[in-house]
């Protein structure tokens, strides 16, 4: 299913901030990192998701949150956040090859808003898990990290976390990894060119992206037609307890209503616009116990009437006998 990688980044970053015990919900509105308030650049974006770390310091009253809410154990959300927290627009990225390390460089840009430490600590955490992921190794550590940043009271616990020496005050924001461990996660098994860094880190992401998820969109397909899915039957399916599944579809930030509703609208949009069902039928294949109710739902999902978006379909059909290429 299609995903929007704002709404993503934000419900995963969520999600590990409430795990974490982070009274989430209120910070986010705060910052404007609500659902409707994501259609913005990519630099107001990223001075709300600074301005949410900011706020996330304040409430805890500890600096060190950043690398407290993610630490850099192998865990399977980071396929998912890993991929958007990386190459999304709202990181800039290099690489470096040097005497057998690679040294890769993140920015986080801003408009108005300086980027505080505690997000540079949660990205690097996300980088070190993803690649720990792909590379199968939980040992796996950087050679150094560098800070573009005054060195904090509790640097010690700076090396703890990411297991190599920590400098602070540096020009940029890197990480150094050995050639050795890079080429273990990557999927082509060959170190990357020089430059931006953005491919690199979308292969390891693609070398571990979790499928949970989309087993359960896969399997809530199926059940659709019956009738509203009920978590337990698809957890029963899957011979996991509901608490498990709740689990690990928020370790994916996401959860099961989500996933149904975007099951559901995927679904929807494809039936609407190739015309292949009635309005009635098509609301009792996806799960509606009315037809009432799937218009409601289509006037959420899509802003219009699904009567609309079936005569739209067929307006945009081709004649029957044509073919694409013109012969």
């Amino acid at each position: 299913m299609p995903y929007s990688s704002a709404l993503h980044l934000v419900r995963g970053v969520k999600s590990r901030l409430t795990h974490s015990g982070v009274a989430a919900d209120a910070l986010f509105e705060q910052a404007g990192l609500t659902e409707e308030g994501l259609a913005c650049d990519a630099l107001t974006l990223s001075d709300r998701l600074s301005h949410l770390w900011e706020l996330v310091v304040a409430q805890s009253g500890d600096p060190l949150i950043g690398l407290k809410v993610s630490t850099p154990h192998r865990l399977g959300w980071l396929g998912v956040m890993g991929h958007i927290m990386l190459v999304s627009p709202t990181v800039q990225s290099t690489i470096e090859r040097c005497h057998g390390h690679t040294r890769v460089g993140i920015l986080l840009p801003g408009a108005r808003r300086a980027v505080p430490l505690q997000r540079y600590d949660f990205v690097w955490c996300v980088l070190l898990r993803t690649l720990r992921s792909a590379a199968g190794r939980d040992d796996a550590t950087p050679v150094q990290v560098e800070y573009a940043f005054p060195e904090p009271a509790n640097a010690c616990y700076y090396e703890e976390t990411f297991g190599c020496p920590v400098h602070f005050n540096r020009p940029y924001n890197v990480m150094e990894f050995a050639d050795a461990d890079l080429v273990a996660a990557l999927p082509e098994a060959r170190m990357p060119a020089a430059g931006d860094a953005r491919p690199v880190l979308a292969s390891l992401a693609r070398a571990q992206l979790p499928r949970f998820s989309a087993r359960v969109q896969d399997i809530v397909a199926t059940m659709l037609p019956k009738g509203p899915p009920h978590r337990d039957a698809v957890a029963a399916r899957l011979m996991m307890s509901e608490r498990t599944l709740q689990r690990r579809l928020a370790e994916e930030g996401t959860s099961f209503s989500a996933l149904v509703d975007e099951t559901r609208r995927e679904l929807a949009r494809r039936s609407l616009e190739s015309g292949d069902q009635s309005l009635k039928m098509l609301s009792f294949q996806l799960g509606f116990s009315e037809p009432s109710a799937f218009y409601r739902a289509c006037k959420r999902w899509f802003g219009t009437t699904p009567s609309d978006l079936a005569h739209h379909g067929e307006r945009h059909a081709p004649v029957k006998g044509d073919s694409c290429d013109g012969t």
